[in-house]
């Protein structure tokens, strides 16, 4: 008895759980598991510490290697630009030391407006190719005057903006002219193309050089487009901030077809005076100290404001005249063709050389516009208060397309065309078609043809203004 009593002290205790068989199952099933991810780890953490091993032994020569390409790339690179800049627009010009996103906006809508500038080459081909279409008229018609107006006389034509040229005193009819000078410059081969509109209000001749490609538009015994080209000129030197902004304004609706007065959008001479009426109304030009801390951000954000979200198009009209002002379109009896069905949305603009007549009823697509002014306020709203970088273009992508061809073909202009019709003459160069007719040309008749040049106006053969 005392022996058993010894053997049972001596043994260890047994064990006493208060599991159910089922629970205890699954608690082993669990430490199993365990054990096998813990194996499994142990393993991961082995191939690890190898393949770091196998890194660390790797020869030097591999890395000196890399080091000698990226040198090579470098050097090779030259004078090329970052890649963040390579996906910049052509005209932009970083300025990280500005860190205000509207002075930003204001330096790059001058670099775009510049960008957009003729150049010295360009200028001298327009002249040259007015100077052609003006030698053809002389030929047929030589007490004729020459007049250039539009975008071209303005100083707000695009790259790829034709020239518009009027011709006074022709002693014809106009569809007879057009015809008459058609066929003179298609029999001296230099046209490419023509285009006569005799339905349109204005009949027109549209144009193509041979030589270098350039357009006209020529109008005869008209001068309504002279009289508005010269106030636009005046209304520029009155406000000169708003060249810049045209330029990017004609261009924000060219991209987009909103450009063009037969479709329904807005041409050139409505949209400088809806710029002019919003200028004539803006707190800056009539005080000094406000006027000379508002940059062209400010005006940009308050143009796209006031025409997308202020301006009342269902009960107003505009006037640019003296001082400018708007009036009741309901006492004026001005309502335009309208946009959408059942839509208010409708500009009227008085004409200033003739305020009888509404220049914006024919943009029927009013509508479309005021939707595009507001989607350019909501991206420069977005741009302002997320503090765009400055490494990045204001510009581009959200309120211009920098792949458009007027961009991207920018300085490849001006280039050779092919004959109208197979069998007619080909053009010489302007400038061998000039030095042709200086040589054949006596000199008497070449100094009394240079007086009659200048006598018919300031504006024939001239370029842009400013």
């Amino acid at each position: 008895m005392e022996a058993g009593e010894r053997a049972a002290a001596g043994a260890p205790p047994q064990e006493i759980s208060f599991l159910r068989d089922p629970d205890a199952a699954l608690i082993e099933e669990d430490a199993e598991r365990n054990a096998e991810q813990a194996e499994r780890n142990s393993q991961m953490r082995d191939l690890l510490r190898q393949r770091r091993h196998r890194k660390e032994q790797q020869p030097q020569e591999q890395a000196e290697q890399l080091e000698a390409f990226m040198a090579v790339a470098e050097e090779s690179s030259g004078a090329a630009r970052p890649a963040a800049e390579e996906s910049q627009p052509p005209w932009f010009v970083p300025r990280p030391h500005l860190e205000n996103a509207v002075l930003r906006l204001h330096e790059e809508l001058l670099d775009f407006a510049q960008f957009m500038k003729h150049t010295n080459d360009e200028v001298h081909a327009r002249r040259q190719w007015v100077r052609t279409i003006a030698s053809a008229c002389r030929t047929m018609w030589p007490q004729c005057q020459i007049r250039v107006f539009g975008s071209f006389f303005t100083g707000l034509s695009l790259p790829n903006g034709d020239v518009d040229v009027a011709i006074l005193d022709v002693p014809c009819k106009p569809p007879t002219a057009m015809k008459m000078l058609a066929d003179h410059m298609l029999e001296k081969g230099e046209i490419s193309w023509l285009e006569i509109i005799e339905s349109a209000k204005v009949p027109v001749v549209k144009l193509r050089s041979q030589a270098c490609g350039l357009r006209a538009d020529v109008v005869f015994n008209v001068t309504d487009g002279i009289e508005t080209s010269k106030f636009i000129r005046e209304r520029l030197k009155e406000f000169p901030q708003m060249r810049p902004m045209l330029v990017f304004l004609k261009y924000f609706l060219l991209q987009r077809g909103l450009h063009e007065t037969y479709g329904g959008g807005m041409g050139s001479y409505l949209l400088t005076n809806v710029a002019l009426h919003f200028f004539q109304r803006h707190p800056s030009s009539r005080n000094s100290a406000q006027y000379a801390a508002t940059s062209l951000g400010h005006l940009l954000y308050d143009f796209l404001k006031y025409y997308s979200t202020e301006f009342r198009y269902d009960q107003y009209g505009i006037s640019v005249l003296d001082g400018g002002c708007t009036f009741s379109k309901s006492e004026r009896n001005f309502g335009g063709k309208g946009g959408k069905k059942g839509s208010n949305v409708q500009l009227c603009l008085e004409s200033p050389l003739n305020p009888s007549v509404d220049l914006g009823s024919p943009c029927f697509r009013m509508p479309v516009l005021r939707n595009l002014f507001h989607h350019g306020f909501h991206c420069l709203c977005h741009l302002f208060v997320s503090r765009a970088p400055a490494e990045a273009s204001l510009l581009c992508p959200l309120l211009l397309d920098p792949l458009h061809p007027v961009i991207t073909t920018r300085h490849q202009l001006l280039a050779e065309q092919p004959v109208a019709l197979p069998g007619l003459p080909r053009a010489g160069s302007g400038a061998e078609v000039a030095a042709a007719a200086a040589d054949t040309e006596p000199a008497a008749k070449r100094q009394k043809r240079s007086v009659s040049e200048g006598t018919d106006g300031e504006e024939d053969e001239e370029g842009p203004a400013g």
